[in-house]
Order: structure tokens, then C-alpha cells, then sequence
């Protein structure tokens, strides 16, 4: 199963894992989360139903993990550090659940490397769980833009494989279940923090070649996803069209709204699957 990131739109993707949860649905040998994907994921691998939609909830109260008057401070808009206290107060993370429930499976947190511009898939459980998360949601100018796992830095695994559908099919997947944050058919056009950081690291061969390449690498996956080649099944669950909230979004009502969504559409999934 791959998680899609996506900043407050992982909501969706909450609700989705928590109906599988509710329908006791685990058929996963393979987890590749990216982002906020990878939060989900996390509570999902640890059977913990509510923490990952409560710890958004959490985190879209105000100036808690965004606050735009940062940017006169000349500080990050997002505060990633935040996830310790999530993890470890708030909601906290039963690691000795998800690590029970990962013997014999594979769970990748994606992230990129800030020296090669690579994707880098992180196994959580060889190393601190929670620094893997920060590394992965560590939006370059946005928040504080990297962060560093068993000594070296990196940030949000979005530039180096947003949807790794072709890793898990190395790894031997051939029945693959896709979490999206987007619509199925979507594809992106060059962002402006894609500009930014083409710009930025002008220097940085290796890094300013995972601004400039994000779009063709988001493009080919979801060619990938629908053209999957023979003996490749992948099932999609993703909303018809653009969520209701934003990747910076810190409206409660508008959470809900996705999180309702991806329930339903959670639950309409282990249906059909369970019919098959």
C-alpha cells in the first residue's frame, strides 16, 4: 500500500485507514508512505483508529504547527518539530504495536536526500520512528527544510518519489493499493517552490535536478498507476475531484468534510475487495 502526502489533505487519507481498520482490512506485505502519507501509515501499521485525523485536527489549531507571521520573523511557516509532542504527548505513537505488526513485512518512509537529490526509503524501525516522519514532511521553504536521519539531511520525501509505485513493484509487489491525495487523473504543473528551488541550489546540481524533474517524476507515476504493466494490479482510492482542504488548510470544518470522505470511500473499498 502506498499513502499519498499531501500537507491537511492526509485527512482524506485518515479516513480511508481508519475504515480499513474498522473493517479489520490488512492484506499489506509492502507500505511505502510519503509525507503526511506516512503519518497515516504509521498510526494505521500500529492499529491505532482516530490519532492520525486527531493529530491533524491538533495541528490545524491556530499558529500550532502554521503561523504566516513567521515569515515577517523570517522563520518557517510550519513547525515539523511539533511531531515529537504529537507522537509522544498528545497522540501518542504505540511503536511496539507497529513494530509487532511489521515482522515479516516492509514499511518505507520516503524522503530525499539533500546531498544527491535522491529518493531515500527510510525503514523506521532501524532507527528513531519519529525523526524518519520529520525527514519526510520537511517542505523545502515552507518549513525548515531538511532534517537529519543517522547523519545525513534530508527533506520532504514529495521530491524524490511522491508516489513510489515503481519501488514497490521492485520490491515484489504485484497487487498494489494507491491512497491518493489528488484526483486519479491529475497531473502537476511546475510549482513555485519547484521554481524557488531550481533557482536556490543553481549550485547543487544534484539537489536543483529534484526541483526541476518533480513534475516529469509525479507525471510518469500516474502513467505508471493507470497503464500498470502486465501482471501489475493497482487499485486506486482517490476523490473524484480536488479536496476540500488545502495543504496548508487549518479549517476544521473542511478537515472533516475529507475525512468523512475518505471514510466513505474507505469503506466502499473493503467492500468491493471483500466481494472480489
Amino acid at each position: 500500500m502506498i499513502i499519498q502526502g499531501g500537507g491537511f489533505r492526509t485527512a482524506f487519507s485518515s479516513g480511508v485507514l481508519d475504515a480499513f481498520l474498522e473493517h479489520d482490512y490488512k492484506p499489506f506485505d509492502i507500505y511505502a508512505g510519503v509525507s503526511g502519507g506516512a503519518i497515516a501509515a504509521s498510526y494505521y501499521i500500529a492499529n491505532q483508529p482516530g490519532h492520525c485525523f486527531g493529530a491533524i485536527c491538533f495541528l490545524s489549531e491556530k499558529k500550532r504547527f502554521v503561523d504566516y507571521a513567521n515569515v515577517l520573523r523570517l522563520q518557517p511557516v510550519m513547525n515539523v518539530d511539533v511531531f515529537y509532542d504529537i507522537s509522544t504527548i498528545h497522540f501518542p505513537f504505540d511503536i511496539i504495536a507497529a513494530n509487532q505488526h511489521l515482522q515479516g513485512r516492509t514499511f518505507a518512509v520516503v524522503m530525499t536526500s539533500r546531498t544527491t537529490g535522491e529518493p531515500y526509503y527510510c525503514d523506521p524501525t532501524q532507527t528513531n520512528w519519529c525523526e524518519a516522519i520529520i525527514a519526510s514532511c520537511s517542505l523545502p521553504f515552507i518549513s525548515k527544510g531538511k532534517h537529519p536521519v543517522q547523519g545525513q539531511d534530508y527533506m520532504d520525501g514529495a521530491w524524490g518519489d511522491p508516489l513510489p509505485v515503481e519501488w514497490v513493484v521492485a520490491q515484489g509487489a504485484t497487487d498494489i493499493t494507491v491512497v491518493r491525495t489528488t484526483p486519479a487523473n491529475e497531473k502537476i504543473g511546475k510549482s513555485w517552490i519547484d521554481v524557488i528551488g531550481e533557482m536556490y541550489y543553481n549550485k547543487q546540481e544534484h539537489v536543483r535536478k529534484a526541483f526541476s524533474e518533480n513534475i516529469a517524476k509525479y507525471n510518469r507515476s500516474v502513467d505508471f498507476i493507470n497503464n500498470p504493466p502486465a501482471g501489475i494490479t493497482i487499485h486506486q482510492i482517490a476523490p473524484a475531484d480536488s479536496l476540500k482542504a488545502g495543504v496548508f488548510t487549518n479549517s476544521k470544518e473542511l478537515l472533516h468534510e475529507d475525512y468523512r470522505y475518505g471514510l466513505a470511500s474507505g469503506r466502499e473499498h473493503c467492500l468491493k475487495m471483500r466481494a472480489l
